[in-house]
Formats: C-alpha cells, sequence, structure tokens
C-alpha cells in the first residue's frame, strides 16, 4: 500500500485515440482507445454508420453533431486512488460539463484519471440494436517485464444502469471467501481490507473483466428511433494496489477499447 505522496510520484504517460470503422455491411463500429504508458498523440472519436443510423456527440443536445471527436494531448499520467474519484461525485464525474481535464491536476502538467463522456443517438428511422464491448486491445511490457493490468481500473457510466461498476483483472490468489467457503478472485477495488482506514475504507471488490481480451460487454442492446444512450468511462492506475518495494514499470502501456457494432432490428 501506497502513501498518498509516493503515489503521486510514480509517474505515467497517458493519451487516448477513439477510432471507428464498419465491420460489416449494416454493421457501424466505435473503437475508444486509451493508452497508458507512453504520449501518442490525440484523444479522437470516429463512426461511420451504414444501415444503422447511429451518431455520437460529446453533449446531450447534438448541436455539434458529428462522426469525429477530438481531445488533444493528455499530460502524463500517474497513479491515483479510488477515493479521490469518488469523493468528486458522480454528479461532476459523469457530466457533459467536465471533460477529459478533470482529472489534469492543476499545474497541468500530470493526469490523475482519464474520464471520458459520449453520447450515442440513433437519428435513423427504424429502431437498432447494438453490441457494446469493452475491450483489453493491446499489453505492453516494461523492460524488465512487468505490466500495468494488476492496477489498471476502468469505471463504466451506463445511462441505463443504476450506479457506476468498476473493473479489474481477476486476480491469481483468491481475495476472499464467500458464506459457502467458495474462492472469489475479485480484486479490491482500492485498499484492501487489511489495510482500510477512516481515511481510505474498503471500497469493496470490483468486478471481473471477462477475460484476458474484455473488460465487460452488454449484446443486444435496443435503441430506438430519437433515443440517447449516455456512456463514461473512467480510468486510472489503482496507487493502493501497487507494490511499494520497486519502481514502477517504465514504458508499459494498455490500449483499452469500446466496440460499438450497430446492426437493424
Amino acid at each position: 500500500m501506497y502513501a498518498l505522496n509516493f503515489v503521486r510520484k510514480r509517474q505515467r504517460r497517458l493519451a487516448a485515440a477513439i477510432v471507428a470503422g464498419v465491420g460489416a455491411t449494416g454493421v457501424s463500429t466505435l473503437c475508444i482507445a486509451a493508452f497508458l504508458g507512453h504520449k501518442v498523440g490525440s484523444f479522437t472519436v470516429s463512426l461511420e454508420s451504414k444501415n444503422a443510423q447511429l451518431t455520437l456527440s460529446e453533449t446531450s443536445d447534438f448541436k455539434q453533431r458529428s462522426s469525429f471527436l477530438r481531445v488533444n494531448e493528455v499530460p502524463e499520467f500517474h497513479e491515483y486512488t479510488y477515493r479521490n474519484i469518488k469523493d468528486l461525485g458522480d454528479d461532476v464525474i459523469d457530466s457533459e460539463e467536465t471533460d477529459y481535464t478533470l482529472g489534469v491536476t492543476k499545474d497541468g502538467k500530470t493526469t490523475n484519471f482519464l474520464k471520458y463522456t459520449f453520447f450515442l443517438k440513433n437519428v435513423g428511422k427504424d429502431a437498432a440494436r447494438y453490441d457494446f464491448s469493452l475491450q483489453i486491445k493491446d499489453v505492453v511490457a516494461s523492460t524488465d517485464g512487468r505490466t500495468l493490468e494488476d492496477t489498471f481500473r476502468v469505471m463504466v457510466y451506463d445511462s441505463k444502469w443504476e450506479k457506476s461498476e468498476v473493473f479489474a483483472k481477476r486476480l491469481s490468489q483468491p481475495s476472499h471467501y464467500d458464506e459457502n467457503g467458495v474462492a472469489d478472485y475479485s480484486a479490491p477495488i482500492s485498499v484492501d481490507q487489511a489495510n482500510a482506514t477512516a481515511d481510505y475504507p474498503f471500497e469493496g471488490y470490483a468486478k471481473v473483466f471477462n477475460s484476458a481480451t474484455e473488460v465487460m460487454s452488454e449484446i443486444g442492446q435496443d435503441i430506438g428511433v430519437g433515443e440517447v444512450r449516455k456512456y463514461t468511462v473512467v480510468t486510472w492506475l489503482e496507487g493502493f494496489r501497487s507494490s511499494n518495494d520497486q519502481l514502477a514499470p517504465e514504458g508499459a502501456s494498455i490500449k483499452l477499447g469500446v466496440e460499438i457494432n450497430a446492426y437493424e432490428n
């Protein structure tokens, strides 16, 4: 477990890109890709739609509706903690009024976390369906072979959910056992029960990634004519899940991608 002043000193680089393309006739694909570990350019969104007419926007009024959205280069990324993000409040994090700079420090030189809110709308004449998949596209290890997966956290807000959900990699050893003695491999969202304090309490367990390549998915989501769905994706490196006995894995990176495949209902 890190003291927060130690957490803040261990820096990463972050940039992100969102790209899209068409997988097949009548299927549109939206990809959101976030790269932890390197500065690779900008954060962009692009959508190409055919039979299923969907569009994107950073605002709910869709006044600036576009098939391409861009966020400029994100400052250096370093480890943070869930408690500090949570304390901002859902009404701030899951808001179109706050963009990715919400996680940028006051000096503008580092980033605590990346949050991106976007809206998906059916602008066609017919109802449609889509599959939502949040995927781990690529994992690059540091020069000494270590990766960021153990500390990587993803929080998702979906306008059809009652609350946000946090996701993390499945542990190699059980974190606890249920009332029936069955092993549970869910990682603590932040600090574990043994190291919890009044200031940094135990926040529960994260949902386990679906697989080594997929965080979570929603299949066959209906979207009616004129209907809008809102998503906010938050990513960070959880400082309380790091090891205090060695330096951060320099050059390690993760590519995170949201793919939305839309088709006629």
